[in-house]
């Protein structure tokens, strides 16, 4: 039986730390643009505008910027540049 060569891949890597500053918290939500980022599940995008016409009946929401990404991997970068111009955005999966 002839020898093998089995090649093996260290996942493991230094940790990077990155400056990065929270938002600003919101002090409401009246005239507001809300972002929404559809990772294509079953049921998120129902879900998240579902959500933000309560936050428009509710706390004067006044426009929904909806952007649709592939399950896996993160957003295009013309997907983050069109989320960033939202106030504030929902971003999550459902079943």
């Amino acid at each position: 039986m002839g020898e093998r060569e089995v090649v093996l891949y260290d996942p493991t890597a230094e940790p990077r730390v990155l400056a990065a500053a929270l938002a600003p918290r919101l002090t409401g939500l009246a005239g507001t643009r809300a972002g929404i980022l559809d990772n294509g599940k079953a049921n998120a995008g129902t879900l998240m505008l579902a959500v933000v016409q309560r936050l428009k009946e509710r706390y004067g929401v006044r426009d929904v910027v909806k952007r649709e990404k592939p399950i896996a991997g993160p957003p295009a970068p013309d997907i983050v540049a069109d989320l960033a111009t939202c106030d504030f955005a929902l971003v999550g999966s459902a079943d």
